[in-house]
């Protein structure tokens, strides 16, 4: 006999054994022990939840020689055709191939007025339904909503809205849930010793973890993991390595190389994962949901979808709280703007690096290296003497004469208790002593530290455009904000809406000229215009 595979090999072949539908399977069961069933069933969910699985269970529910019965034999001729999928009765039809009225026709109204052939009832099964044409869902609508008394309907989607409200509206609806982690893991593990295996708990959850909810995904990446592995031993390296997935080890020390601002750090880590094959975007995805379950850990703190062991949780709670709400959110926002950026790019590669490093090097400058801000002056065109450059310069836009800029002041050591917004104010006293623009810039600037994160409200929206826009400006004034608090941590800069802008300054009403006419009026415009009389000849 040829090889099946593992989603095929233990599909559900009864009620009790489709796990993570109790409501469905409940329903069921109980509307055929009264003999209440519907002529029409809609299954909606997800890809892998059992919805063909449960199609088919009511077949032979229906259709088994001991029923109609909730629970069928599993050994009559009916129940083991419908089982291999080759009872006449019983029609299986793709939506997402045959989708035209004729294919309808054809397949389901012509037939359907005729009694079945061996069974008790003639079962139509029509997967992906939502791909079917409007016209044949015209076609169908009468069929459905009065069938012959021996078909029964079970139409299964995946995108419940596609299907037309005069479809629904004629069908019992069933919503099908995702599996959880913890369920997912246990039915691996029964797998995995019908099969003669062994498995670590861990890997067993990891696969799980990999499959988001769906059970025919997690048989089939056990299945590719079973084939990797060697000795019949199922560990948690091999999960790894067999399934491209990131290991939470190296998403661990991402995280804190960003935190720390060790952009080295950041680079090797990615180059060691892309030398592995590990896709830009796979990893640009695993790094979202690894800061999704941090800022979880930090809210919470509690793993409620069961997704991490214990040790692992604890370890995401404490590098959340190094790390910062806020922080974790700014990541979370650009890394996914850069990953809908790179489906489009022919350098994802690029992004994801350029992204990484945005993130890092803001905070990875030490206090004493920070550099004096300073408008920088334009530089004449005709001077052959070159000037000195100076490092990370301020680039604002100046129509004054190129002058020789003053050494910066010494800011003022403020006394221990002053808070970080009186140690701003000392600061930005000497980094405005001798710019009018920065003066002008930094105009009602605060400072005020939250959760670890430096916040520096502008008042100003050509400020707030001054140091945003510009990167050298940007990075300029975060370190000398955290030279002023103080502290080596992530800065925010934020402008404060309120602030009302400065009233315009009207100009002083002028008088308003005579009224001229005649020759006055042609005189008038000849001496604004600068015309000259015209010799007649």
């Amino acid at each position: 006999m040829s090889y099946i595979s593992l989603y095929r090999k233990y599909r559900a072949q009864d009620f009790d054994e489709l796990l993570g539908q109790e409501h469905v399977t409940v329903t069921l069961r109980n509307a055929i022990a009264q003999g209440k069933w519907s002529h029409a069933y809609l299954f909606c969910g997800p890809r892998g939840t059992g919805k063909t699985s449960t199609a088919r269970l009511l077949a032979k529910a229906l259709n088994c020689e001991r029923g109609p019965t909730p629970n069928p034999c599993n050994q009559c001729r009916f129940c083991t055709a419908i089982q291999a999928g080759t009872l006449v009765d019983v029609v299986e039809m793709d939506a997402a191939s045959e989708t035209s009225i004729e294919d309808v026709r054809t397949s389901i109204i012509e037939n359907a007025k005729y009694p079945p052939m061996e069974a008790r009832y003639k079962i139509y099964i029509i997967d992906e339904v939502h791909d079917l044409s409007a016209k044949a869902f015209d076609a169908l609508l009468k069929t459905i909503e009065e069938p012959p008394p021996h078909v029964v309907f079970v139409l299964a989607t995946t995108e419940f809205h596609r299907v037309p409200p005069t479809i629904r509206s004629r069908c019992q609806r069933f919503d099908f849930h995702r599996g959880s982690i913890a369920d997912i893991a246990r039915r691996l593990e029964q797998v995995v010793r019908a099969e003669g295996l062994e498995a670590e708990p861990a890997a067993l959850n990891l696969i799980a973890r990999f499959a988001d909810g769906s059970w025919r995904d997690a048989l089939t990446a056990l299945e590719q993991v079973i084939a990797f592995s060697e000795e019949g031993k199922i560990q948690v390296e091999t999960v790894y390595h067999a399934l491209g997935v990131l290991e939470d080890e190296t998403l661990f020390q991402l995280t804190d190389a960003l935190i720390e601002g060790d952009a080295a750090k950041v680079l090797e880590l990615l180059d060691a994962q892309l030398l592995l094959g590990r896709e830009p975007r796979v990893f640009a995805e695993s790094l979202i949901q690894h800061w999704r379950a941090l800022i979880q850990a930090g809210v919470h703190g509690q793993d409620q979808a069961g997704y991490y062991d214990p040790t692992l949780w604890s370890a995401m709670i404490e590098q959340a709280r190094r790390a910062g709400i806020p922080r974790l959110l700014g990541w979370w926002e650009k890394m996914a703007g850069a990953l809908t950026e790179m489906r489009t790019s022919g350098s994802p590669r690029a992004i994801l690096e350029l992204t990484l490093l945005m993130f890092a090097i803001p905070t990875q400058a030490p206090a004493s290296s920070a550099t004096p801000l300073q408008v920088s002056e334009p530089r004449p065109e005709t001077s052959s003497t070159p000037r000195p450059a100076t490092p990370a310069p301020l680039e604002a836009p100046s129509g004054q004469p190129p002058s020789t800029p003053a050494p910066a002041p010494a800011v003022a050591t403020p006394a221990p208790g002053d808070d970080p917004n009186t140690r701003w104010q000392h600061a930005k006293a000497a980094i405005t002593q001798n710019s009018p623009n920065l003066e002008r810039y930094l105009a009602g600037s605060t400072v005020r530290v939250e959760n670890g994160v430096i916040y520096l409200t502008l008042r100003t929206r050509l400020g707030y455009n001054f140091f945003t826009k510009n990167p050298k400006n940007h990075q300029a004034i975060i370190r000398r904000v955290q030279d002023a608090v103080g502290l080596n941590a992530h800065v925010e800069i934020e402008l404060d809406e309120s602030a009302a802008p400065a009233p315009a300054v009207e100009p002083p009403p002028t008088a308003a000229p005579p009224d001229l006419v005649g020759e006055e009026l042609v005189e008038a415009l000849k001496s604004t215009l600068g015309a000259y009389p015209v010799d007649d000849e």
